[in-house]
């Protein structure tokens, strides 16, 4: 997740680059072969641009593979049962991604070590959109919000990594209907 500074505008193509770059080189090469040193040659950037945008790996990846903002746009006038099943379509789909398959082992270490920037990606992501679901209605329904949000992930997660044989349309199916009961 870039960070901003005072003083000369960053150009916004290193940005764009370097996630490409980066989003390359984790389907290619996996975590364990992703450095910043190897994403910087390949973006045609210094290493001092990444590290300046980006402290560590792990800040790095989680931009290429989420960006610095959840996009709202997709819950754009939907009812909670609409709000479910995008949440439940957008986590099947995001861990389905070959670059976020590859990430995800050094990712869930990074993130167990890192309070902060675990804390960080679920603020960010967890809040704007968990708020469009409880639309003021009150914190029983914020928690409803986020457990739905954390059984949506978790089972697209669990589903595509270990019960990989069962992740069938009639399973993801199962889950959304299940899920959808809460709205």
């Amino acid at each position: 997740m870039p960070s901003t500074a005072p003083g000369r505008p960053r150009d916004p193509r290193i940005d764009n680059d370097v996630l490409t770059a980066t989003r390359e080189m984790l389907r290619s090469h996996g975590w364990d072969g992703l450095s910043l040193r190897a994403v910087a040659a390949r973006a045609g950037v210094g290493r001092a641009a990444l590290t300046r945008r980006w402290p560590t790996k792990a800040h790095l990846v989680l931009d290429a593979l989420l960006g610095s903002a959840p996009d709202l746009a997709p819950y754009d006038g939907i009812d909670r049962k609409g709000w479910i099943e995008w949440v439940v379509t957008g986590s099947i789909e995001l861990f389905s991604r070959p670059e976020v398959r590859a990430a995800l082992p050094g990712l869930l270490a990074a993130l167990r070590d890192h309070d902060d920037l675990r804390n960080t990606l679920w603020r960010t992501f967890s809040g704007p959109s968990t708020a469009l679901f409880a639309d003021g209605d009150g914190s029983d329904v914020e928690i409803d919000a986020k457990a739905v949000l954390v059984m949506a992930a978790g089972s697209a997660l669990f589903a595509g990594l270990i019960a990989a044989e069962d992740d069938t349309p009639a399973l993801r199916a199962r889950i959304l209907e299940l899920l959808s009961t809460v709205a």
